[in-house]
């Protein structure tokens, strides 16, 4: 027996309002969160603070949150400075000889490397890869120009990230059949952080020649096996 069309268009419109507002419900949940979490941290004992410096009871809703940007722009401010450096630079040691924090605070730092000095980025250049199969392409980092110090190999190390960074593998490779590609590290960064959403044509073009659907410059010859 067919249920009545009122009743269909009335599911009908119940699942697509609720898909409409799922999305706007979840978002206000992670930013409420996300705000009570951070103002509380310092919120908390600044309201009391302020309590007990004015003798009656005060809440200044998102003091603790615009406190914690402030001081997060402090020191992003000081880590510009030489002083500043130089003081990281010893807690930085000092951490180093703490068992378990070492790992914990190396493990952080690998989280933010790409994103905050490049110095320190271990990749050299972006390559394309005919990887993990025939007619299927991956897009790398270049960790290895040798595998082996003296040059006597030459094979190279591709690293493959997920859109983690710190997350992949390590793939050993024939330099003959790895491809740079006209992108930066930092451009790469951006599209593997974003699943792919964000790049553009550079992903596609090696030495300023447009690469076909084989990997190879259009210019130049295929290889052969």
């Amino acid at each position: 027996m067919h249920e009545p069309a009122s009743v269909t268009s009335l599911r009908q419109s119940f699942l697509a309002g609720l898909l409409a507002l799922l999305p706007l419900f979840i978002t206000w949940k992670i930013l409420s969160f996300a705000f009570l979490t951070v103002d509380s941290i310092l919120g908390d004992r600044l309201n009391q603070a302020l309590s007990a410096a004015v003798g009656r009871d005060v809440h200044v809703p998102g003091l603790g949150l615009i406190t914690t940007g402030l001081l997060v722009i402090l020191v992003g401010y000081l880590t510009r400075k030489v002083f500043f450096k130089q003081i990281l630079v010893l807690m930085e040691e000092l951490i180093e000889r703490i068992p378990f924090v070492r790992q914990l605070y190396n493990a952080s730092r690998q989280l933010v490397v790409p994103f905050t000095d490049r110095a320190k980025l271990p990749f050299s250049q972006v390559v394309l890869v005919e990887y993990p199969m025939p007619g299927r392409f991956t897009i790398g980092l270049l960790a290895k120009e040798h595998i082996v110090p003296d040059g006597s190999d030459d094979r190279v190390v591709v690293f493959f990230p997920s859109n983690h960074l710190h997350l992949g593998y390590p793939v050993v490779l024939h330099r003959d059949d790895v491809t740079p590609v006209d992108m930066s590290v930092e451009e790469a960064i951006k599209f593997f952080v974003s699943c792919g959403v964000v790049g553009d044509d550079k992903l596609i073009r090696s030495g300023g020649e447009l690469l076909d659907a084989a990997g190879m410059a259009v210019s130049k010859p295929a290889r052969t096996a």
